[in-house]
């Protein structure tokens, strides 16, 4: 039975002015003690995300669908790709793609964005996304948000894959994955939706971070890659081992 997801309306847009403006006066406040203590159990979801190796393509289809439907956008076509580096070399050759992905990822998060920073104190808010993300990095009394890192790698390893058959090739000019947001962002947003703040629309992104791996939207076509079969890591933390169909793409 394909998945069905109710898209959230877009909030601000739909609001009487009254209402609007009571709810950007209202007092930021602090968590209380019951969200604060939950806030372990967000982070033990997204560690179990993270850990899950099961691609859900129909769920990732439904998810990518909505994702574009709530941006106001076409649904695209969808093509599925073996690994990063099948879909890097297709984009190296498809200079004429529209990269739609930001627009995407504005238009759900920027309300996310604006929803949790007139409610929640800041130093709060500061808690949650070190606290949440299983990859931020905590030091002492000093939180940082860390992106999601294997992410980043994966770019950064495809990329220079890639570079080694096609030389000339500028980075920049790459659009970058929509999975940037997964996991330092997703789950900061998903923890403040869970406790009650009107961010429904954060459901699109988690659908399609449980269901899939790397994914690239483009008017027309949306390029998507199965999740690893196993990841490694060495004990200084650095990814040694990136598996697609028993094949290790590190090496």
């Amino acid at each position: 039975m394909p998945l069905s997801i109710d898209l959230p309306g877009k909030s601000v847009k739909d609001q009487p002015l009254a209402q609007y403006l009571s709810k950007a006066l209202m007092e930021r406040r602090k968590l209380v003690k019951l969200e604060v203590d939950f806030i372990p159990q967000v982070r033990a979801k997204w560690e179990g995300i993270l850990s899950d190796r099961a691609t859900d393509r129909e769920r990732a289809e439904n998810a990518i669908n909505a994702c574009y439907l709530y941006a106001g956008l076409e649904r695209s076509r969808i093509l599925w790709t073996e690994n990063p580096l099948t879909a890097m070399t297709i984009l190296i050759n498809r200079p004429d793609l529209v990269d739609v992905g930001k627009k995407i990822l504005h238009q759900i998060c920027d309300g996310c964005d604006w929803e949790i920073e007139r409610q929640i104190e800041p130093d709060f808010i500061d808690v949650v996304k070190a606290y949440a993300n299983p990859r931020a990095q905590i030091v002492g009394e000093a939180q940082l948000m860390a992106y999601d890192l294997l992410g980043d790698f994966l770019n950064q390893v495809s990329i220079a894959e890639i570079q080694k058959s096609y030389p000339q090739m500028n980075p920049a000019l790459l659009p970058t994955a929509m999975q940037d947001y997964r996991i330092a962002y997703l789950s900061y947003f998903d923890y403040f939706h869970q406790i009650g703040l009107d961010i429904p629309q954060i459901q699109l992104l988690v659908e399609l971070a449980r269901s899939c791996g790397c994914c690239w939207a483009f008017e027309n076509i949306t390029i998507i890659t199965p999740k690893p079969s196993a990841i490694d890591f060495n004990d200084r933390g650095e990814l040694i081992s990136l598996v697609y169909d028993g094949i290790n793409i590190l090496k």
